[in-house]
């Protein structure tokens, strides 16, 4: 199986751009772990592990321009990056994982501690901040299925897989202002439905880590991106003044979008004998979003999917059902960071779902803003695992716009 390179691309975009300027800091940890069976009939798969990772950071300050310049958002600084990790499983159902991700670290609560820093006379106050870690990208097994040298591995069957991490690090400076970092992590692994079997691999996983002093590049502490609201070769069209210390609470934020998109997907047929070894599968996306500040935003949009497979499906299985689209109704939630937005939707089929699974599916993406934010008509492009109940049904590559319909000044 081919890696994505879509993905890859979204995920190194923004951290290769960032290596000639800000603040720089390296991290080393040492990883522990479970693997959750999915059901108690595969119990033989838990068990637990061990490993290393290595990952390089870069400070976010993201901020608006308006015709008086550019300024901060009230929300603490954050970090993106990549990072590489290996795993070791003895009971070797998968083999040996090496994993490489982009990762995006955001503060949600800061502790203070009062110490006193090398060179300093006086005290201070120093955030040792607990944080929300969500990492993206690809995972190479060792020992994927094969019928007969390892006819017990239903959950992986593919070199190449893809990585999904989230949970929360808690990070306490030392003196020197390096950091010990402890983090509790979910992974998921699986390969989108491109090769069988495909149940995917869950993990339970902690981490101890140590971060080296934070380097600054060219004197720079932190990279600073802008929230595109200003036009420079003609008006603004999002004009911000008089915005004193709260750009949340102003309404030239705000406003909402109506949204339309396309994304194909490849699917492998989930029953024997089928008459394909992959089938296309399409999906038609038009929805309404609402910002309620800078960086958030919430909406809703109606899905309709056509996909040979299900088509497939119900030919097989003999069942009455003739309207070509799958109708569902969804409900997202997404944050952005400069041009990337984390798009997260939670939705149900109106119609019905494939056989034999629940109506409820779930969609997580990664998309790239094509266009400057003070533009009414905006396109973006993106990446997106579209799942039952965490069991991946395929990957989604979209492409769609966004037109401005309301601006509340």
């Amino acid at each position: 199986m081919r890696p994505p390179k879509l993905l890859i691309l979204l995920l190194l975009t923004t951290t290769v751009s960032l290596t000639a300027k800000g603040q720089r800091e390296y991290s080393f940890s040492l990883l522990g772990g479970y693997t959750v069976p999915n059901s108690d009939e595969w119990s033989y798969i838990g068990g637990f592990s061990s490993g290393i990772d290595a990952a390089i950071g870069w400070q976010q300050d993201w901020g608006y321009e308006d015709t008086n310049g550019f300024f901060p958002l009230l929300r603490p600084k954050y970090q993106l990056g990549i990072r590489g990790n290996f795993t070791y499983f003895p009971n070797d159902i998968a083999g040996q994982r090496f994993g490489f991700c982009g990762f995006l670290k955001e503060p949600v609560f800061h502790f203070k501690n009062r110490m006193l820093l090398p060179c300093d006379t006086n005290i201070v106050t120093v955030l040792n901040p607990l944080c929300l870690e969500m990492d993206f990208g690809l995972a190479a097994y060792t020992n994927p299925f094969c019928r007969t040298p390892n006819p017990q591995n239903v959950f992986i069957g593919s070199y190449v897989n893809c990585l999904i991490q989230i949970g929360l690090s808690y990070s306490h400076m030392l003196r020197n202002q390096s950091r010990i970092v402890l983090a509790a992590k979910f992974a998921h692994s699986s390969n989108g439905y491109l090769q069988k079997p495909n149940k995917g691999l869950n993990y339970l996983q902690l981490s101890l880590g140590f971060s080296l002093p934070p380097v600054s590049i060219n004197g720079q502490k932190c990279l600073v991106s802008c929230f595109d609201t200003v036009d420079k070769k003609s008006t603004s069209f999002l004009p911000v003044s008089n915005w004193k210390d709260k750009p949340f609470d102003n309404p030239a934020f705000r406003g909402s979008d109506i949204f339309f998109s396309y994304a194909p997907g490849i699917v492998m047929p989930r029953y024997t004998g089928a008459s394909k070894k992959y089938f296309y599968a399409h999906t038609a996306r038009v929805g309404w979003i609402y910002r309620f500040n800078p960086a958030r935003a919430v909406g809703v949009n109606i899905d309709l999917t056509y996909n040979y497979s299900h088509t497939a499906v119900i030919s097989h299985w003999n069942e009455d059902y003739n309207l070509p689209f799958y109708i569902g109704l969804a409900a997202a939630y997404e944050a952005t960071y400069h041009r990337l937005t984390l798009h997260t939707a939670l939705a149900a089929y109106l119609t019905r779902s494939e056989h034999g699974t629940t109506p409820l599916y779930e969609r997580v993406g990664l998309f790239y803003n094509l266009s400057k934010e003070y533009r009414r008509v905006r396109h973006f492009v993106g990446v997106s695992l579209k799942s039952h109940m965490a069991h991946v049904d395929f990957i989604e590559w979209h492409y769609g716009i966004k037109f401005r319909v309301k601006n509340n000044k």
